[in-house]
């Protein structure tokens, strides 16, 4: 009876809530490899084989998906501007078997890689005018070159042999025409130039030091200029020339050596050609 009318013990107060917080429960799955207990140098936990994302070195997707390869193997584009490409040969076309040529394809084939990419991808060369074939008149050079650049064509290759037997010339993207009194061409043009025996390509690139690239009017071409030379120089007869360094290409004198003044290097024209590499 005492029992029954003893006081009942109050129950035990319920755990106070832990402090709010606005961070997600850690969860060993959540957590980064290295705190997770992997293996830092695979970047995944015991018993997991297979990457992470959270692995302590630059993440890299699997390489078992289907085509997938990683990024060093990608195309990004140029597989085609591979040494393949390059080892086949130029074909020029235009010229009759009975010209005398002056460029060669073997010389076209060593001119070919110092062009710009997208003229590098054309398989054929066209003649545009030939000193032989076409006759000796810088009218008829223009006239003819003209017609090409007006159809969208691409840039134009001047090949000049001299009485020295020296070949050497200029690339220019913007092709031949006339310039009525002012400069124009652009920074993938160059000038170039065979060695004694041929069997060395010199090129001079644009320097950047003026923007004197070619200046063609009726009464001569040139090409480069400053200080008072031409890189590349022949008069409307394309018959008298003249080389000389200048800063617009850096070059050295590209013809035989012969009477010279003042750094300028004379020569005779006995062979000239100018071939379209580009659409035709």
């Amino acid at each position: 009876m005492s029992s029954l009318l003893a006081p009942r013990s109050s129950p035990a107060p319920a755990p106070a809530p832990p402090p709010p917080s606005h961070l997600p429960p850690a969860h060993h799955a959540s957590l980064p490899a290295a705190i997770a207990g992997a293996d830092a140098g695979t970047g995944a936990g015991p018993g997991i084989t297979h990457g992470s994302p959270f692995a302590v070195h630059a993440y890299a997707p699997p390489s078992g998906a289907p085509g997938f390869a990683g990024d060093r193997a990608w195309d990004k584009g140029f597989a085609f501007d591979g040494p393949a490409l390059e080892k086949r040969s130029v074909r020029l076309a235009g010229r009759r078997e009975t010209t005398d040529a002056v460029l060669s394809t073997e010389l076209a084939d060593k001119i070919r890689p110092h062009l710009p990419p997208l003229a590098r991808l054309h398989k054929a060369w066209t003649l545009l005018y030939s000193l032989d074939q076409h006759g000796i008149s810088l009218q008829t050079l223009y006239a003819r070159c003209e017609a090409h650049a007006g159809g969208g064509g691409g840039g134009a290759l001047v090949v000049v042999r001299d009485a020295g037997d020296a070949l050497f010339g200029v690339w220019l993207g913007d092709g031949v025409r006339p310039s009525k009194g002012s400069y124009y061409g652009s920074g993938e043009s160059f000038l170039w130039r065979t060695s004694a025996g041929g069997d060395r390509l010199h090129v001079y690139k644009w320097t950047g030091k003026n923007d004197y690239v070619a200046l063609c009017e009726p009464e001569y071409l040139s090409f480069g200029g400053g200080d008072g030379h031409y890189g590349l120089y022949l008069d409307d007869t394309l018959l008298d020339g003249s080389s000389a360094r200048c800063p617009t290409f850096a070059n050295e004198p590209l013809c035989a050596p012969g009477p010279h003044r003042g750094g300028t290097v004379a020569f005779e024209c006995v062979g000239l050609e100018v071939w379209a590499v580009g659409p035709s």
